[in-house]
């Protein structure tokens, strides 16, 4: 995925909509409701967003930015070679500090709503985990740890981004330490 720069405006007009998604739900979120919570005209974010399509679509494609930086400068820290990518994915997605999960808490299951009859909106995080399980793959762990790994790290997420389980730290931690086995013993 190609990173691109937003404009201090669409951040603007992002961080309003992403308020009016938490206070009111996705269907409160109209232009207007945007513009007004930006402070903007509502032409001036028809500017940057001509659609709530757009505004939503603006919401994911950042969301896949801001993970996909966090992905990379944690790559960076990982040493170069087999289940690089595996364990960076582990160490993101169960790291506490700096977590985004209260962000995605918030903002997902009205984002998917959003998104529900459009499954293009998607995209951005789609290739974002495409490119990471082709990570894994060049790294050298076979394809059935791969998807094992990223099962397990997504199911995670997901019960904890809907709040359908929180496992403990003790939890996560032998789950860390159970994945990094899968992961090394494949990669050695």
């Amino acid at each position: 995925m190609k990173n691109k720069q937003l404009s201090s405006s669409q951040e603007q007009i992002l961080d309003a909509a992403e308020a009016v998604v938490i206070e009111r739900g996705v269907k409160e979120m109209t232009l207007e409701a945007v513009a007004t919570r930006a402070g903007l005209s509502k032409g001036g974010l028809l500017y940057h967003f001509p659609s709530k399509d757009a505004i939503v679509q603006g919401m994911v494609s950042r969301i896949a930015m801001i993970v996909e930086d966090r992905f990379t400068a944690a790559l960076a820290n990982e040493p170069i070679g087999p289940g690089r990518h595996a364990r960076t994915l582990l160490h993101l997605m169960l790291a506490t500090e700096g977590s985004l999960f209260p962000r995605l808490q918030r903002v997902a299951a009205p984002l998917l709503a959003a998104m529900s009859g459009n499954s293009k909106m998607l995209d951005p995080m789609r290739q974002f985990f495409q490119s990471i399980q082709q990570g894994m793959l060049d790294d050298g762990l076979p394809a059935d740890k791969c998807w094992l790994v990223l099962a397990a790290l997504d199911g995670l997420k997901f019960w904890r981004i809907f709040q359908l389980l929180e496992p403990t730290p003790a939890d996560l931690a032998q789950l860390r330490r159970l994945l990094l086995q899968i992961i090394d013993e494949e990669t050695l």
